[in-house]
């Protein structure tokens, strides 16, 4: 079989020079039309549900919140596996698809899934950025001699991290450290029972004065303010 390719080669010059050309031809524009990336999308199709639960132990954030999850999102289309981890105040889960699945399909299955849990008031899951296997690709520090932490969080909050959205190929830009501005307030027990109050009036008080509101129109006969 060899030696008759051999002969073909050498009495159909010709014909084999074409070949190569084309075969090289058709390398080159594979070659140029090709595309590069850092960081290509190697890994699984993976969405992660991530839910807060403030105040709650680990073992209550499994039983109400991770395993109700779990079970709704385990006859999700195209799951291959799926795990989660519960620790205080949070829960993790992460879904692993088959190969070649897209990934907004998958998070839109997933938003389905979760629709159909009752949870305790006021707990909403969450899906994570779709990104790629490259993760965390780079940290970098605001630092300087005439600023505090304060400022430097507002800075990074309302200018630098805004910023570095508005670049291509960036899903997600996490903050850590720093200060954020608080106010706390200190309840005298022995006053509020003097005057009739419970802590919980105060709270109400606090959330029902704490509301911002869009500016409205004052009529006066002719005028409008």
């Amino acid at each position: 079989m060899i030696n008759l390719l051999i002969q073909l080669c050498f009495k159909r010059r010709q014909l084999i020079w074409v070949i190569a050309a084309l075969l090289t031809a058709y390398g080159y524009f594979c070659w140029v039309n090709m595309t590069v990336e850092a960081y290509p999308e190697i890994g699984d199709v993976t969405t992660v549900v991530t839910t807060q639960v403030p105040g709650l132990a680990a073992e209550e954030v499994e039983q109400q919140i991770t395993i109700p999850l779990e079970r709704a999102l385990r006859n999700t289309p195209g799951l291959v596996t799926i795990r989660s981890s519960s620790t205080f105040a949070l829960s993790l889960i992460t879904l692993v698809f088959k190969d070649g699945t897209e990934d907004y399909f998958a998070n839109q299955r997933v938003l389905e899934r979760i629709g159909t849990v009752t949870l305790p008031p006021g707990i909403t899951p969450g899906l994570g950025p779709v990104s790629g296997p490259g993760g965390e690709i780079l940290r970098y520090t605001l630092e300087s001699d005439s600023r505090n932490l304060m400022e430097l969080s507002e800075i990074q909050r309302w200018i630098v991290v805004p910023a570095l959205k508005e670049v291509s190929g960036v899903v997600d830009v996490t903050n850590f450290g720093g200060f954020t501005k608080e106010f706390q307030l200190e309840v005298d027990p022995v006053k509020l029972a003097q005057f009739g109050l419970t802590l919980q009036d105060v709270i109400s008080a606090i959330n029902a004065n704490s509301v911002n509101a869009g500016g409205g129109r004052v009529v006066r006969g002719e005028k409008g303010y």
